[in-house]
């Protein structure tokens, strides 16, 4: 009997260590926010490149997935940091470039939110 109780004991405070990874409910903001910020890069013109519209969104998404705790907050939070990077620069090649790394952090997000 001391052996089960043990072993529930720590099967339980493992849940609870576990529980940062574990998928969460979805969240329509979230998601909203992230198809914004996916339209605000995949239009961005590389000639002569804005990447306000789509900072502002980062910014807000990287936010509420803080605020959130959700798994991909340090995702986000990247993604948010590399948007600053970019509009610091007027490289034609380096814009493109940051556009595919961009759009690879929010398919990583979007595939983990798939479902929920």
């Amino acid at each position: 009997m001391k052996y089960l109780a043990a072993v529930a004991l720590v099967a339980l405070s493992g849940c609870s260590t576990i529980k940062e990874y574990w998928p969460r409910a979805h969240d329509p903001v979230m998601l909203d926010s992230l198809v914004r910020v996916d339209i605000a890069i995949e239009q961005i013109n590389c000639e002569r490149a804005d990447w306000s519209v789509a900072q502002a969104e980062a910014h807000k998404l990287a936010r509420y997935t803080e605020w959130r705790g959700d798994p991909q907050r340090e995702n986000i939070k990247g993604l948010a940091a590399h948007t600053d990077r970019m509009s610091k620069s007027t490289n034609k090649m380096f814009c493109e470039l940051g556009k595919k790394t961009a759009t690879q952090r929010i398919e990583a997000a979007k595939s983990a939110w798939e479902g929920r």
